[in-house]
């Protein structure tokens, strides 16, 4: 008798395991059918640079006098380089912080970025503009001027301009093209 409990037990078992639900291999097949018959079309963003990118460069005019510029990238802003199928390209705003100063006092503290620009001239160069870089131009500064080179790039048309800053001792502040292309 309990060889005949134990028998009827293992056969309700199977019955009840075999209940004609998929295999892992089986659903995994129908997912990727179904996957492919959406047309599920997904878009690859790519950003340069990828993360956040800071460069500080100090430099000293004279014994007295100090430069210091910080050219950095926004995480939150972008702009769009091109949208070929499926993958579409960034490319990141940047800006950067101007200080000059002295050994006892700050000349200047101010900040460039292509929206400032934009606000200066309406030209549909600034629509996709950022900031490419900004350098002493050693060259050319002296303790009484000192001259910073300030460039821009518009990379859906690969346009740019060149801009030279003069700051005097007193923070006065003068800006000139110098170069562009279109």
């Amino acid at each position: 008798m309990k060889n005949l409990v134990l028998f009827f037990t293992i056969i309700a078992i199977v019955f009840w395991s075999c209940d004609g639900r998929q295999t892992k291999k089986e659903a995994l097949q129908r997912a990727v059918s179904e996957f492919n018959l959406r047309n599920f079309s997904s878009e690859i963003s790519s950003y340069h640079p990828e993360t956040y990118v800071e460069i500080v460069t100090d430099t000293i005019i004279s014994n007295n006098i100090t430069v210091r510029i910080k050219n950095y990238s926004l995480l939150d802003e972008h702009v769009l380089i091109s949208n070929i199928t499926k993958t579409i390209n960034y490319q990141r705003v940047f800006e950067s912080e101007i200080t000059v100063s002295t050994a006892s006092k700050a000349i200047l503290s101010t900040r460039i970025s292509a929206k400032k620009f934009e606000m200066i001239d309406t030209d549909p160069f600034w629509n996709n503009a950022t900031l490419q870089h900004t350098w002493v131009n050693q060259e050319l500064s002296s303790v009484n001027d000192i001259t910073l080179d300030i460039s821009f790039i518009n990379p859906q048309n690969h346009a740019y301009r060149l801009y030279r800053m003069s700051i005097d001792s007193h923070g006065q502040q003068s800006l000139k093209l110098i170069e562009q292309h279109s």
